[in-house]
């Protein structure tokens, strides 16, 4: 695989938590119908797991050394978990922005 098409899909992939996220929030603002809950949240659980496993089956593949293989799989690892950790602020942002008193 060329490293810029490796690029491109490690790319698409640990961006699609985020991508997924603002669909969600577009279709809640302009009042569009959502799927049941339970379809909205397991994919909201398993996006970030398939891309994680996208990125890591990527960066193995096309890293030379075991050393640099390492160090890309741990890299992903924390930027995803921080990229999600983001996510889960801004939602409880949202929440108890929705949920408080009005003043």
């Amino acid at each position: 695989m060329p490293v810029w098409l490796s690029v491109v899909v490690w790319l698409t992939a640990f961006l699609s938590p985020t991508a997924y996220f603002l669909v969600m929030l577009l279709a809640n603002k302009f009042q569009i119908p959502s799927p049941p809950v339970v379809v909205v949240w397991s994919l909201f659980l398993l996006i970030p797991a398939f891309a994680l496993l996208s990125c890591e089956s990527v960066v193995w593949s096309c890293s030379k050394t075991v050393g640099r293989k390492i160090g890309w799989v741990l890299f992903t690892l924390l930027a995803m978990l921080l990229q999600f950790g983001i996510i889960l602020v801004i939602l409880r942002m949202m929440i108890v922005t929705a949920i408080g008193y009005v003043q």
